[in-house]
């Protein structure tokens, strides 16, 4: 799938003098050039702010953001040489390193519970999914985050048709009645419940009972071992995104709307309703999760030998240089 690059750059008054000037020293020095991916949602935002606000700028960072319909989409990218940063959730990140992928993970960039479950109201509790036919993204969050919902309740997961559809595609095939639900985030949900006028919602509970979304900043090991002082520098932008979005709700959520195209009042709306915690970290007690990940994918046949050894993909020395106290267990 290719992706739909959107660019948008501006001077955020939140910044103050300072900050200003310390955008235009940035820009009298040597920028490295780093090309981030995000799944096109709001939870991205600390991005979409790094790049239209000149806070990746500010750390020496030339950033620019390359909008994918999914996460998994972006790691692809950094595989093949065509970006520098990915962000996904466990299962798409075993299942790419499972496979060959020479990646790191410098820190958890994201925190959520964003992921839902949007289902035709006669679908009142967990187990009137028998039957069923729920879209997702076959290898995305929401397949594996699925899974874990319905084995948290029992449910044998034959029981249930699975569809791969596309997240655009999602209300669109709900209201044509192919699906009677899917799983994904906003502002599909959103969408999805306007489009079908009353006639779905969002179940509850939902997938926040069997999954937390941690989205983890993934890199090219070969380039994060030629550019280390980069590396920080970005980390750096990314803790400052982070405080920008704090301070600056309405900024963020006008920048993240232009990004994506939706009004800033639903954007600001959307980024209230899901709570995302954009502050970094990096635990090493997260390998236990990726032991849980394993399993499932050799339970669906999807990795056979030793699972990929996180220990070795985790690199907490760049975070630490930024804020020893971001890191844990190391």
């Amino acid at each position: 799938m290719s992706p739909t690059r959107r660019k948008f750059l501006s001077t955020s008054a939140g910044f103050g003098m300072a900050a200003a000037m310390d955008v235009r020293l940035a820009l009298g020095q040597a920028l490295t050039k780093v090309r981030l991916t995000a799944g096109a949602n709001i939870g991205y935002s600390h991005q979409y702010v790094g790049e239209a606000a000149g806070i990746f700028r500010k750390h020496g960072i030339d950033a620019s953001v390359i909008l994918f319909d999914v996460g998994f989409l972006g790691t692809e990218a950094v595989i093949a040489g065509q970006a520098e940063t990915s962000g996904t959730v466990e299962f798409p990140l075993m299942n790419l390193l499972s496979k060959g992928a020479d990646l790191v993970v410098p820190a958890v960039i994201i925190t959520a519970d964003d992921l839902k479950i949007v289902a035709l109201t006669s679908i009142a509790k967990p187990e009137d999914f028998a039957g069923k036919k729920v879209g997702y993204i076959f290898g995305s969050s929401a397949h594996f985050a699925f899974d874990r919902y319905l084995a948290h309740f029992g449910i044998p997961r034959e029981r249930v048709t699975h569809v791969n559809v596309p997240a655009a595609e999602q209300p669109a095939l709900m209201a044509r009645g192919d699906i009677d639900a899917f799983v994904w985030l906003e502002p599909m949900v959103k969408r999805g419940l306007d489009i079908m006028r009353g006639r779905a919602h969002v179940m509850k509970p939902g997938i926040e009972v069997a999954y937390k979304t941690r989205t983890y900043l993934q890199m090219s090991r070969a380039w994060v071992d030629r550019n280390q002082e980069a590396t920080v520098n970005l980390l750096k932008g990314f803790v400052e995104c982070d405080a920008f979005i704090r301070a600056e709700p309405r900024r963020t959520a006008e920048i993240a709307g232009r990004k994506l195209n939706i009004p800033a009042d639903q954007a600001q709306e959307l980024l209230q309703q899901v709570g995302f915690d954009f502050s970094l970290y990096l635990d090493k007690d997260l390998t236990k999760v990726f032991d849980g990940v394993a399993d499932w994918m050799r339970g669906q046949n999807r990795l056979s030998g030793p699972a990929p050894d996180m220990g070795k993909v985790f690199v907490p020395q760049y975070l630490r240089q930024v804020n020893p106290a971001l890191v844990k267990g190391f």
